[in-house]
């Protein structure tokens, strides 16, 4: 095989070579920034650990080598028991509204006493630092404050993905570069 034949063939296999490393690689980079930023965002919010630990990242489409390759992020299995997902409600915010039980006679929410809960507490018959079960037949919620966090994990941690993906790449594409350039 001469240089010439060498460098085509080279020169030809590299969109597939970047390909490949970006399928084998992509998800991992998204977990390392956009996941990274989506902890940063949830925590200054003060989300659970159960919301944080419900991201799930994955190519979009088919995993094939001549797909179209997408990142997707997403909140996976938190969802309210009808299977609303419960993570809207944190992302975007709800109105004032009343609520009301379903399934049961009444809504239950456990509570804790603490001293200045005095007519929660005589209601209740609970002593101070003492968790007690609610009960109410309707509640009205002044609402759930949007948190955006989704928001600003995409905002903010994009560049970053970015950056390490064109960066990580680039690195790739050096080391499997043969001794003629290509």
């Amino acid at each position: 095989m001469d240089i010439s034949k060498f460098i085509e063939f080279r020169l030809g296999s590299v969109s597939h070579r970047t390909r490949e490393w970006l399928r084998k690689n992509a998800v991992r980079i998204a977990k390392e920034t956009l996941g990274q930023e989506f902890i940063t965002q949830a925590d200054m919010k003060g989300m659970s650990d159960r919301y944080k630990d419900s991201i799930k990242f994955h190519l979009a489409g088919k995993n094939t080598p001549n797909s179209n390759l997408a990142i997707q992020f997403e909140v996976k299995e938190y969802k309210t028991e009808d299977g609303k997902p419960l993570w809207a409600y944190f992302e975007f915010g709800t109105k004032s509204h009343d609520i009301f039980p379903v399934r049961a006679k009444a809504l239950r929410w456990k509570a804790s006493i603490d001293q200045t809960q005095t007519t929660t507490q005589q209601f209740a018959g609970g002593t101070a630092g003492q968790d007690v079960y609610l009960f109410s037949k309707h509640n009205y919620v002044s609402g759930i404050k949007a948190r955006k966090v989704l928001y600003f994990t995409e905002k903010y941690g994009t560049r970053r993905f970015k950056n390490k993906l064109v960066r990580e790449l680039q690195n790739f594409l050096d080391k499997s570069a043969s001794k003629v350039g290509v």
